[in-house]
């Protein structure tokens, strides 16, 4: 159930160390129990939004009895799409194997062509149509009633910030997002500062970002326990 970095515990304890229930949209959501950010927060029993193309990573989870969205999310509405699924045939990483994990979006482009073409891993790719939507349209449609968001977790590739372009940050307000950032990109940076968040911390791949309210907050509070020690 671990994710990278232990980013998922990380962020429980700075941001909600005290809160049972919550709510956490996961997009990319992937296997239910592995490389899963939302999966130690379901079992503290939040909500967990789960959006995700692959149709076996759904299956997965269907047979576990959660509930996904079976969606791209990207900064479009669109049907009938291609999503290339990238086979890693249980390649080793992060204590476990991968399989559709690495790899597999709307689209291998950039520095992800050229890491697969580089690797040592050997892959096979099939393309699948799938429906594509805005964060905000799958939400409006599936959880109409929602009005408030607590983390919002996104690994899509690469395709990070085509998903954020679709989600409407002021209107949800989380207090945490966490994108994955594998190459380590400034724009993600920098897109988020527009948007009024700041990044709290690299927890390779995935940076943290929060609202600059929450990032001031925290900083205090860490100098308050930084104060106490040395007293």
């Amino acid at each position: 159930m671990t994710a990278e970095s232990d980013v998922d515990q990380v962020v429980r304890n700075e941001f909600f160390p005290d809160k049972q229930r919550g709510v956490i949209v996961e997009v990319g959501a992937a296997r239910p129990d592995y490389l899963s950010v939302s999966a130690s927060f379901r079992s503290a029993g939040w909500k967990v939004i789960a959006v995700e193309p692959n149709p076996e990573f759904c299956a997965a989870h269907r047979a576990v009895g959660n509930e996904v969205l079976q969606y791209a999310a990207s900064n479009v509405d669109k049907d009938d799409e291609d999503f290339f699924v990238v086979d890693s045939h249980g390649a080793p990483y992060y204590d476990g194997p991968v399989s559709y994990e690495s790899f597999s979006s709307l689209g291998i482009n950039g520095k992800y062509a050229e890491l697969r073409e580089t690797n040592h891993v050997k892959t096979s790719v099939r393309t699948i149509k799938v429906k594509v939507r805005k964060l905000d349209s799958i939400l409006e449609h599936h959880e109409p009633k929602l009005r408030h968001i607590d983390i919002v977790a996104v690994d899509v590739e690469g395709w990070e910030l085509n998903v954020m372009r679709g989600f409407n940050l002021s209107r949800y307000q989380p207090k945490v997002v966490i994108l994955e950032n594998l190459f380590d990109s400034q724009d993600y940076v920098e897109y988020m500062k527009e948007q009024g968040y700041s990044l709290w911390s690299k927890l390779p791949p995935n940076d943290i970002y929060v609202r600059d309210q929450s990032y001031i907050l925290s900083a205090w509070q860490t100098l308050k326990r930084k104060l106490k020690l040395a007293g």
